[in-house]
């Protein structure tokens, strides 16, 4: 179906169609969003959210870039909104209960692992981590990324490139820690 009739039908308030979208959009969304806060209740809460924003909003839809790229801008935008609400009110969290929230205790080493990679990438640029969390948690090919961030293939291709070699010398210089 295409793209401007699926948003006119879910505008119109059509379930089945917005529920065939939400089938089909659910578990990309969730590994974006979880991919960029590594909580996976806060992702649930925000691709909720991204769903509601489609149902109240399709009829704004205009069919200038693929519904695909629409959805996942909001998620994405969503997404970033809520990183920094979040780092605000951290601010204002006392230091010794972010310290103990930032110990990393009596985990397995896989958990750790898991712990530095994710620490590796709350810390990339927002676009480069937008870049490598759409190609590697959503396998979504390097031009599709580019036409959803609005930008050429050759800067999502340096992002992604500069986003592994920050993970890489990261992650290296922890295990050499650990």
């Amino acid at each position: 179906m295409d793209d401007l009739i699926v948003a006119k039908k879910i505008a119109e308030g059509d379930k089945q169609v917005f529920e065939t979208l939400y089938n089909e959009y659910n578990i990309r969304l969730l590994n974006l969003c979880y991919g960029m806060l590594h909580n996976k209740t806060e992702a649930e809460d925000l691709v909720q959210d991204v769903f509601i924003d489609i149902f109240n909003n399709a009829q704004y839809f205009k069919g200038k870039a693929k519904l695909s790229s629409w959805i996942y801008r909001i998620a994405i935008n969503k997404t970033i909104s809520h990183i920094r609400k979040k780092k605000i009110r951290n601010l204002f969290v006392p230091l010794e209960d972010q310290q103990i929230t930032n110990e990393i205790s009596d985990y397995n080493e896989k958990e750790q692992q898991l712990i530095c990679l994710q620490k590796a990438i709350d810390n990339l640029p927002v676009k480069q981590r937008t870049a490598i969390i759409l190609f590697t948690y959503n396998k979504m090919p390097q031009k599709e990324i580019a036409e959803l961030m609005q930008t050429s293939l050759a800067a999502i291709e340096v992002m992604i490139h500069r986003a592994k070699k920050i993970l890489k010398q990261e992650l290296e210089t922890k295990y050499k820690e650990l």
